[in-house]
């Protein structure tokens, strides 16, 4: 990720997100309050250093030569001086070598995408509709251990709460288990569960290698900062009854889905596409998980933990593409979030 932009409540919180996703030696290319949030645009290209200044020539004085005497000066012939064909100067590349690759990778999409992107004709929005997965919620609520998993901001702590206030709403007994390496992370999670009262604890890893029991319904969401052993990974994906959720917000390029379904291959994920007030889905955050193999089952709006969750279907992604969205869907969109600061 050369570039990437991070929205929060104050400047503080904002780059603690950028040096969680770019590390310490982020550049920050752009810090600008848009309302409300601050909004930091950070990348990790280089930029090459300017042209040093070249040092000042000293001064030397002009030679004073004495005035020639008229008999000194010998009159030259008159030659008329050849005429020169004016033609036009060579264009100049004003582009230095590296700098220009700062702005390109931002501004302007590559060969392989452009060749990825999907015509937005209601034939190539048809013809996408019908090959995206769909993995029903139902099917995946079926387990009694749902894994949230994804990078740092994703929104995979407000997922957790509108899949826990949605099944609490059915009857269900549900709890809540963070897993991080630092409290603070989870500090969001903790405050919005004891709202819903719902059971929530901070975990160890390995709590994921031993299969869920009981007829709760388990959620664990772990922090992105935390990388799970192989050994984690290896009896997660020999538990029949726990499903991983893959958290993606809108707007990742196809190359970070790829790298996100990668490494999280093992476990057979399902998706969430989580949505910003404003953000539309387009055509290409639905290519990523047709070319990443990656099956839809949630889309999850930051307007509030009650009703910010809706199961993914052909029809409601069809009139998102469209534009024509149905009441209730568009109601997901319009509608300012909470305040999340730099949740999970």
């Amino acid at each position: 990720m050369p570039t990437t932009v991070v929205r929060a409540e104050d400047s503080a919180q904002a780059m603690d997100e950028v040096i969680a996703r770019l590390g310490p030696d982020a550049l920050i290319l752009s810090t600008v309050k848009r309302n409300g949030m601050v909004e930091i645009t950070a990348t990790t290209d280089p930029i090459p250093p300017k042209d040093p200044k070249p040092a000042p020539k000293p001064v030397v004085a002009p030679e004073v030569s004495p005035e020639p005497r008229s008999a000194d000066i010998v009159p030259l012939p008159q030659v008329e001086a050849p005429k020169v064909v004016a033609t036009h100067a060579p264009k100049v590349d004003a582009q230095k070598p590296g700098f220009s690759r700062l702005f390109k990778s931002r501004m302007n999409p590559t060969e392989a995408e452009l060749e990825a992107s999907v015509p937005e004709t209601p034939e190539g929005i048809a013809a996408l509709i019908r090959r995206i997965q769909i993995a029903p919620a139902a099917n995946v609520l079926r387990a009694h251990r749902i894994v949230l998993v994804g990078r740092v901001g994703a929104g995979k702590s407000l997922q957790a709460l509108q899949i826990a206030a949605q099944q609490a709403q059915a009857g269900q007994e549900v709890r809540v288990s963070y897993v991080g390496a630092s409290h603070a992370d989870g500090a969001y999670l903790m405050s919005k569960a004891r709202l819903l009262g719902c059971p929530m604890d901070y975990a160890n890893p390995e709590i994921l290698m031993t299969p869920p029991s009981g007829d709760l319904l388990h959620i664990v969401v772990v922090s992105g900062r935390l990388a799970l052993l192989d050994a984690v990974i290896d009896a997660m994906a020999l538990q029949d009854d726990t499903r991983t959720v893959l958290t993606l917000p809108l707007g990742m390029r196809r190359r970070t889905v790829l790298t996100s379904a990668s490494q999280w291959r093992a476990l057979d994920p399902v998706v969430t596409l989580t949505t910003n007030p404003g953000d539309l889905l387009d055509p290409d955050d639905l290519s990523g998980l047709i070319d990443a193999g990656l099956p839809l089952t949630w889309l999850s709006a930051s307007k509030s933990v009650i009703g910010g969750l809706t199961a993914a279907d052909r029809e409601g992604l069809s009139a998102a593409l469209t534009q024509e969205l149905p009441a209730g869907i568009r109601s997901l969109y319009a509608q300012k979030p909470q305040s999340t600061g730099g949740v999970e």
